[in-house]
C-alpha cells in the first residue's frame, strides 16, 4: 500500500498519510532513544509521520464525525498494527459508525514516547487536522468531531494518559479502552473513569494484575463502582461490557499480544460502546 493511495477492501478504506501533528519528528527523540543498552536511533525511529486512517464498510457520514484513536505498543509500526491486531475487519464486524485512527508512534522501538502527541494540545492538533484532510478529500461532510473512543496497547498507556490529562478536546471522549495497557498512569485513568458517562475498560495479563488493583482502588477512592470481571474461553458477555462504568477484566488465558484479537475484543469493545 502507497502512501496517500487510499486502499479499497471489503472491510472499507485504508490510507497511510504523513500528517504535521503525528508523534513525530519530535525533539525529544532528536538524539533517538536508549533502552537497556540499545540506541534506537531518530533516523530510523523518530522520523516517520505517517497516520492510518481507516473508514469502515458501510460508514455513513453525518454533521460530526466521530473518531477512534488507537496507540500501538512497543516494536510495532502501523501497517503492521492495522493488519496484525486485524483492527479494519474488527472495526467494520463492530457497525461502528467512526472513523479509525492509528499515529506511528516510536517506530520498531522499546518505548512509550509520543513525542506531539505528550504536548499540551497536540492530540487536538492532530484529530482536527485529519478531520480538515478528510472534509477536503470528499470523506466527510463537516470538520465537526464527535465523540472519540481512546485504545491502547500495551506501551500505549503513556501516550493515552497525556491525551487525558491535557490533550484537548476533552468533552467529546467517552470510552477509554486499555488492552494489558495499564503500566502507569493509574491516578489519570481513575480520575477520568470516575467520571459520569464516562467508560474505562482495562483488560489486563496476570503480569498487570497488581496495577489493576491499584486501579481499582483508586477508582473506589473517587467514588466509582467498579465493576470485575474474569475472562476466559469463549469470551465477555457483551451486556457487561455495555455498563457506562469502569470494568477490570482479567483475562486467564490471553497472551499480551492476543488481547486485542484473538477473541476479537477490539471489536465487542467498540460494539458495545454508547
Amino acid at each position: 500500500m502507497s502512501d496517500q493511495t487510499w486502499l479499497t477492501s471489503p472491510e472499507g478504506l485504508t490510507l497511510l498519510r504523513p500528517f504535521a501533528g503525528a508523534p513525530y519528528p519530535h525533539p525529544s527523540r532528536a538524539q533517538g532513544h536508549t533502552y537497556q543498552g540499545k540506541l534506537f536511533d531518530a533516523a530510523t525511529h523518530y522520523a516517520d509521520s505517517t497516520v492510518g486512517l481507516v473508514i469502515p464498510a458501510g460508514f455513513a457520514p453525518t454533521q460530526s464525525t466521530d473518531f477512534i484513536v488507537h496507540f500501538h505498543g512497543w516494536g510495532n509500526h502501523v501497517s503492521n498494527v492495522i493488519e496484525h491486531h486485524a483492527l479494519r475487519k474488527q472495526l467494520a464486524a463492530s457497525g461502528r459508525n467512526a472513523i479509525l485512527i492509528v499515529p506511528q508512534g516510536p517506530k520498531d522501538a522499546s518505548d512509550s514516547g509520543c513525542g506531539k502527541l505528550e504536548e499540551a494540545g497536540g492530540f487536538e492538533r492532530l484529530v482536527r487536522e485529519v478531520a480538515q484532510f478528510l472534509k477536503a478529500d470528499g470523506k466527510i461532510p463537516t470538520e465537526r468531531i464527535g465523540k472519540l473512543t481512546l485504545s491502547a496497547h500495551s506501551g500505549g498507556y503513556k501516550v493515552t494518559s497525556a491525551v487525558l490529562e491535557h490533550g484537548g478536546l476533552a468533552p467529546n471522549i467517552s470510552d477509554v479502552l486499555l488492552f494489558d495497557a495499564s503500566y502507569g498512569g493509574l491516578e489519570v485513568f481513575a480520575a477520568w473513569g470516575a467520571q459520569r458517562n464516562h467508560r474505562l475498560l482495562s483488560l489486563f495479563t496476570a503480569h498487570l494484575a497488581s496495577e489493576n488493583f491499584q486501579l481499582q482502588t483508586l477508582l473506589q477512592k473517587h467514588g466509582a463502582t467498579v465493576a470485575t470481571l474474569l475472562e476466559q474461553a469463549p469470551g465477555l458477555d457483551e451486556k457487561a461490557l455495555r455498563q457506562r462504568r469502569p470494568t477490570l477484566i482479567h483475562t486467564l488465558d490471553l497472551l499480551h499480544d492476543d488481547v486485542l484479537m484473538k477473541r476479537s475484543y477490539f471489536e465487542l469493545f467498540l460494539k458495545t460502546a454508547s
